[in-house]
């Protein structure tokens, strides 16, 4: 699914506290920092640069859009303790998890304004989905995020925009 969406729509959309934003708001404006992401850090993804660092460009493109809340990226605190999930291991027993989200938008310190939690994977990472779809599941019930977002990033020689995917979970 190619990802069009128009830049001004991101100058203009921001979430102040308080306000209630629905999945179509946030969506746009993630697709809109990921556009952003595309026209200010090709040459980042064109050389296959890391996840983090893209994710840290990413997280700061994000920030725009969200001054009242703050975006961290590899965040592993869930107030002042490590970041834990429940999470099947091999045999399929719960186990709590360590999880340290690629990015999230929140408000440090409490749950109660858990707004969008991000894992994102570059497209020449041959591992698939489903591991990060699980973890962003969890995190979504467990930790109380409102939206989490599953994004497929096109890198490499060929990194297009078009060529983004993003899974709502």
């Amino acid at each position: 699914m190619p990802l069009v969406l128009r830049h001004t729509l991101w100058l203009h959309c921001t979430v102040m506290a308080g306000t209630e934003m629905n999945e179509h708001e946030i969506a746009e404006m993630v697709g809109a920092s990921i556009e952003a992401l595309y026209d200010e850090e090709l040459d980042l993804l064109r050389i296959d640069a890391g996840e983090r660092a893209i994710c840290a460009q990413l997280r700061a493109i994000l920030q725009r859009s969200f001054p009242a809340h703050r975006v961290h990226a590899e965040y592993n605190r869930h107030g002042i303790l490590p970041k834990e999930i429940e999470m099947p291991d091999a045999e399929g027993v719960p186990t709590l998890t360590r999880v340290f989200p690629d990015i999230i938008v929140h408000e440090p310190y409490h749950d109660d304004e858990n707004l969008l939690v991000i894992e994102a994977k570059k497209s020449t990472n041959p591992i698939g989905d489903d591991a990060d779809l699980a973890k962003l599941t969890q995190m979504k019930h467990q930790l109380g995020y409102e939206f989490a977002a599953f994004i497929r990033l096109s890198s490499g020689p060929k990194a297009d925009l078009g060529n983004v995917q993003v899974l709502w979970v």
